[in-house]
């Protein structure tokens, strides 16, 4: 073979390599896209939620490589589904509706695998307080409440029986009233109590409207109240992102438990803009003051069997479920093990600075 037609084939093989190797580059860069992105679905923008809004303002998931995209659904019973039907990642849920699913062998094979938070957001407001409230005040009493299966109605089920009172016999529960009403419903003389989260239970103080006399997060102990939720295939397919998406969510833990109201009010504001400023750091101190938000993601057995009794007990789920079939802590403990909080320095002016290096 002569020099020119054997030059000319190497440049051809080298132009099919160099295609080749185009084209595979190409795809694993499509790949990694993929991999980097996870879509996160929660329900209406809530105080509770505040964790990832830190890990979003500050910018603790790009920190580890992620591009979360949020998206907010006008109601918690759509978040599921969403992520059933491969319309998102993950989702923000509360605990109760990942057992609800699972026990009612709901397509989908979903499965928490880290807390948000560490307590439940309801409180019971009164009509009239009285000082100091004993649950015996509640007897021939009515109450609006949530949906039956709602957790806050099933936490405010077993506080009565604890507490010596028949739900529905001795303490009317309002369960029918849907949740865009029970304000307006209780503002027009309807009930003696009602149920309410943050920011809405400050609101109600700050106008007259009712006064908190009990909070059903701190009467019933620490729970694993909010998950994040995602798919058993997700798990096998994509256990960096899911890890990474941790690791960001205990940063974020840790940041919160170390910065002080205003700041944790500043950071998230841009998520909660339709809370005014001072009803938002009011609402913040209040989850904060009963250690609302959980130290750590993993999510505790011994809560999740305490919850799943309540569950039971309220005739609200099919069957128990145990947790091995609801709970996957590999990654909060890889977080937990792994991830380290640093805290930033204080930015210095020019004169400290300045000061500095001449002392250097």
């Amino acid at each position: 073979m002569g020099r020119p037609r054997l030059l000319l084939v190497l440049l051809l093989l080298l132009s099919l390599t160099l295609a080749a190797g185009a084209m595979v580059t190409r795809r694993f860069g499509e790949s990694q896209a993929e991999t980097n992105t996870i879509r996160l679905v929660e329900g209406p923008r809530s105080v509770y939620h505040l964790p990832h809004y830190i890990a979003l303002a500050l910018g603790f998931f790009k920190e580890e490589g992620l591009e979360v995209v949020l998206e907010n659904t006008a109601n918690e019973q759509t978040l599921l589904p969403a992520l059933a039907d491969n319309r998102a990642d993950v989702a923000l849920a509360g605990l109760e509706q990942v057992i609800y699913s699972r026990a009612e062998g709901s397509p989908g094979d979903l499965v928490a695998f880290a807390a948000l938070t560490g307590r439940d957001s309801h409180f019971l407001l009164a009509r009239e307080a009285k000082a100091p409230f004993k649950w015996a005040d509640l007897k021939g009493k009515t109450v609006i409440a949530g949906w039956p299966e709602n957790i806050e109605t099933v936490l405010l089920e077993g506080l009565l029986r604890k507490n010596g009172l028949a739900p529905y016999r001795e303490v009317t529960l309002y369960t029918n009233i849907p949740a865009s009403l029970r304000t307006g419903a209780f503002s027009a003389g309807a009930g003696d109590f009602i149920i309410m989260a943050e920011p809405q239970a400050s609101m109600a103080e700050n106008t007259g409207l009712g006064r908190v006399v009990v909070s059903l997060g701190k009467e019933a102990g620490p729970l694993p109240a909010a998950v994040y939720v995602t798919r058993e295939d997700l798990i096998r397919k994509n256990p960096a992102a899911l890890q990474r998406f941790t690791n960001a969510v205990y940063k974020a833990q840790l940041w919160l438990a170390r910065h002080s109201t205003p700041e944790v009010a500043r950071v998230v504001s841009p998520y909660l803009r339709d809370v005014d400023g001072n009803l938002l750091t009011q609402a913040i101190e209040r989850y904060r003051a009963q250690e609302t938000w959980a130290a750590n993601p993993v999510i505790d057995r011994d809560r999740y069997n305490y919850l799943m009794d309540l569950l039971d007990q309220s005739r609200e789920v099919a069957r128990k479920v145990p947790p091995e079939q609801v709970i996957n802590n590999r990654f909060a403990r890889e977080a937990v093990e792994t991830v380290r909080y640093f805290p930033e320095k204080p930015k210095m002016n020019w004169l400290q600075r300045l000061k500095t290096q001449i002392q250097s």
